[in-house]
């Protein structure tokens, strides 16, 4: 049951950055609809700054980064759990050890979404870190 439950949080990670990848998208293409959502948009595009060495970049640039970061790393991190899971007889109780990571990391990122955000991200995040908690639970320890 754990490398099913491993695999099924896996794939959330995989949807969870597909699913951002139509938000970004929407992002970088938003025009406003009205016209307070114009000016704000107008101004976080416009109002570039220098970063230092060279680097010229506005609020939206960095907003627009930060999205586009958050399309590759869950995709990312969900495609090398499969890989790990493919692999996982190569080292016994690798796969226990990483969702005890993934657990950690994607509870937090959960609980950030609970504070600071919306039911999507909040149900993906939520979604994978239940799957990775379940993964360790059933997990058999090493060595038992």
């Amino acid at each position: 049951m754990s490398r099913k439950l491993f695999a099924a949080g896996c794939w959330v990670l995989v949807a969870v950055g597909l699913a951002h990848s139509l938000g970004h998208y929407g992002l970088v293409s938003a025009q406003g609809d009205t016209e307070a959502e114009r000016q704000l948009l107008a101004l976080m595009r416009g109002n570039a700054e220098d970063m230092g060495l060279g680097f010229v970049r506005s609020t939206f640039d960095i907003l627009a980064g930060f999205s586009l970061t958050f399309v590759i790393l869950p995709a990312g991190m969900g495609l090398l759990g499969l890989l790990l899971l493919r692999h996982e007889g190569r080292a016994p109780g690798l796969l226990r050890q990483a969702a005890i990571v993934y657990a950690g990391v994607y509870g937090i990122m959960a609980a950030v979404a609970f504070r600071y955000w919306f039911p999507a991200p909040i149900a993906f995040l939520a979604a994978a870190f239940l799957c990775f908690v379940a993964a360790v639970a059933t997990a058999p320890r090493e060595g038992a």
